[in-house]
């Protein structure tokens, strides 16, 4: 789909002290809603990371501390909230750390518990996602599906703005120019080079993060 465009530290919490945090509510019923996914930010200072390392899941208090490598799936326990409250008993939240969006929060999505371990090992054996950039336009509606779309997806992206920088949108005007891209409307991606006019989730997603050859 294309819209047309206007003119242009925290103490270190031990392994067992998390588990016990998680497990205050074990042998419970599943939590009745599902929880709402923290706002996850450099900054922040009560956050605890848990991430896949060879065989062993380590323990993190700040992003810096955790390797470049395993950052694409990342467990984020939000110690700001009670258990009750990130429905600890039945999701865990799983954050792509390699790159904050426009607004410094990173794109995670909720993962059932009993499916975590599988999920950062999976990411171990995956490589990076490829850079994502979305050239876009505030009002336009497609653009905001997209970036939704790639949050829950766990796709980092960087977001331009065409039409309040100027720069942008000579740059993609360039790049599409060149693919033989039509830039009669947004949203426009660059996927590690490859130009994608409009929004069509299963390209996007095959585009960002492709199959390993062989």
């Amino acid at each position: 789909m294309i819209r047309r465009l206007a003119p242009f530290s925290l103490a270190l919490c031990l392994a067992a002290s998390l588990a016990a945090c998680d497990s205050e509510r074990a042998g419970g019923a599943a939590d009745a809603a599902t929880p709402q996914l923290s706002r996850v930010t450099a900054d922040r200072s009560d956050l605890l990371f848990r991430y896949k390392k060879g065989e062993a899941i380590e323990s993190a208090t700040t992003i810096a501390e955790i390797p470049a490598e395993a950052r694409q799936a990342v467990q984020v326990v939000d110690l700001a909230l009670p258990p009750e409250a990130r429905g600890s008993t039945a999701f865990v939240q799983v954050f792509d750390l390699s790159q904050p969006g426009p607004d410094g929060t990173f794109p995670g999505r909720l993962v059932p518990r009993n499916a975590l371990e599988g999920e950062l090992r999976k990411s171990a054996a995956t490589p990076s996602q490829v850079p994502v950039t979305i050239y876009s336009a505030a009002w336009c509606g497609v653009c905001k599906k997209a970036k939704e779309f790639m949050r829950t997806q766990g796709i980092a992206f960087v977001e331009k703005d065409v039409e309040k920088d100027a720069a942008a949108a000579a740059e993609i005007g360039r790049k599409a120019q060149a693919a033989g891209v039509s830039t009669g409307g947004v949203p426009i991606f660059d996927v590690g080079g490859r130009i994608l006019g409009g929004f069509d989730p299963n390209t996007l997603l095959a585009a960002a993060r492709p199959t390993p050859q062989p």
